[in-house]
């Protein structure tokens, strides 16, 4: 029988995740049988080209009750993401992790890949399983680091204590018959860590030791962006549970492109009366250049970087920290404008459109910008990609 390999994914809403998890498994080839353990099913089809079976996996529910409210303390660190997602409830963590194990065993399960599913990589490091995980340099910390630094400017206060969620890890490491972990970062040890983004992305650069650089998880184009007047429009998840979006797109003047994935009910009508051309698929990148002026978005790391890679400049209406934080740096870049999911950021979002479509400047340095990643780029990623796990994958064909 060919080896069995699992691929993990216990948070995150967007299908960015499951193209990471599918292009990372088609690196390892032929000869191998693909397992999916999703905590999400809506774009489980993703995973349809390795021909795996697909099951609903555990889901590590994001608590945001304590985090609104007038007086409400905003997450500041990936270890207070951590505490919401459930790392503050021992009884929790004890349940997934047994689940992970049983899958494991049962299975027979010879390689795990995990994206944003540190909890199976605990289960595979107890039961002796290679290990490969995967994602943002945002959602792979280095897991020598001894504690989450701050990532949010201005914002120091702690929601949880992070020493107890590290003790809360431990507890169940021990019944599991691991040895405690030295800080909460360590949960993403991997035997490949595969850390796929930018430096200028990587908000742990300096923490890293000796750290391996892949090319982030997006289509380049062949071409630099240049002569488009659209404006192209990505909203995958919850940006439309926002007042005042959707007026605001439709009140944009200049011609409008958009793939939304999911939108709510009456979304995609309204934009396609206002103008919208609504695309039924992804869009390829060489039509997203050639057509495009401005990208409008989440601040996503799959689609910044594709804007990043093609010259384009970007206006990011952030749904979370991790794309505020990414949003940011391509702000500080000159780039991109990085709005907040707040009232007054949506209230910015139509004047930020028609002020970045008219910016020259920004243009210039979005092509410049381009320009220099792409003379970064040693060979093609997916090429990148095959090398870096070649060695697993050798050693899992010959059944070690």
């Amino acid at each position: 029988m060919p080896p069995r390999i699992l691929l993990a994914n216990e948070f995150g809403a967007g299908r960015g995740h499951l193209v990471t998890l599918t292009r990372l498994a088609q690196a390892f080839g032929p000869g191998f049988a693909f397992d999916g353990a999703l905590c999400r099913m809506e774009h489980a089809n993703e995973l349809a080209p390795l021909g795996a079976e697909v099951f609903p996996g555990p889901l590590l529910v994001y608590d945001s009750a304590r985090r609104t409210g007038e007086n409400a303390v905003q997450s500041a660190t990936w270890g207070e993401f951590l505490g919401d997602l459930g790392f503050d409830d021992v009884a929790r963590l004890r349940e997934i992790v047994a689940w992970w194990r049983h899958v494991l065993a049962s299975r027979h399960v010879a390689a795990v890949l995990a994206d944003y599913a540190p909890l199976a990589l605990l289960a595979a490091r107890s039961l002796g399983i290679p290990t490969v995980a995967t994602g943002t340099g945002y959602g792979l910390p280095p897991p020598e680091m001894g504690a989450f630094p701050f990532l949010n400017p201005g914002v120091t206060r702690r929601l949880h204590d992070e020493a107890r969620l590290l003790a809360n890890v431990n507890q169940v490491a021990r019944e599991i018959g691991l040895p405690p972990l030295t800080g909460l970062p360590e949960v993403y040890r991997a035997d490949l860590p595969l850390i796929r983004t930018l430096p200028m992305l990587d908000p742990y650069a300096a923490y890293r030791r000796d750290p391996v650089y892949l090319p982030p998880v997006t289509d380049i184009s062949p071409v630099l962006a240049g002569g488009g007047d659209e404006v192209f429009i990505y909203f995958s998840t919850i940006e439309f549970d926002r007042p005042g979006v959707v007026e605001a797109l439709e009140a944009l003047p200049m011609p409008r492109r958009a793939y939304l994935p999911a939108p709510p009910p009456g979304v995609a009508e309204r934009l396609a009366a206002s103008g919208v051309v609504l695309e039924p698929r992804p869009v390829p990148v060489s039509e997203i250049a050639r057509r495009s002026r401005l990208l409008v978005n989440a601040g996503q790391h799959g689609i910044l970087s594709l804007g990043l890679y093609a010259g384009l400049p970007q206006v990011c209406l952030t749904q979370h920290l991790e794309q505020l934080f990414h949003a940011r740096k391509a702000e500080t870049a000159g780039v991109a404008v990085a709005l907040t999911p707040t009232p007054s950021g949506v209230a910015a979002l139509g004047p930020s459109v028609n002020a970045a479509y008219a910016d020259t400047g920004m243009a210039a340095r979005a092509q410049g910008l381009a320009q220099t990643l792409r003379a970064d780029l040693a060979a093609a990623p997916e090429e990148t990609l095959k090398r870096a796990v070649a060695p697993l994958r050798q050693r899992l064909m010959a059944g070690g």
